[in-house]
């Protein structure tokens, strides 16, 4: 048996095949990494996914049951009205 046989058959006792039902911004996000190479399939991406909320909640389970607020949106930084040190207002 080669060893690209032997890895795949070794994946494929360690994967279980399921369905899942995503909203569509968060496949449309999911395709979006794929695309820019930051995951090889969707397979990959959710797997990252649950992988990473295992560890936050045997880890820092506050991160994921504290309390969710809103992140503030950047504000624009006000733009001041060309002056002339010449002539005041």
């Amino acid at each position: 048996m080669s060893s690209q046989n032997r890895r795949a058959s070794h994946n494929r006792v360690k994967s279980k095949p399921v369905t899942i039902t995503l909203e569509n911004e968060l496949s449309d996000m999911i395709d979006d990494l794929i695309e820019r190479r930051v995951f090889n399939n969707r397979s990959h991406a959710v797997n990252a996914a649950v992988d990473y909320l295992r560890w936050t909640l045997q880890n820092r389970p506050q991160l994921f049951y504290a309390e969710r607020k809103p992140q503030p949106t950047p504000q624009e930084p006000q733009t001041q009205p060309e002056t002339n040190p010449y002539y005041p207002d």
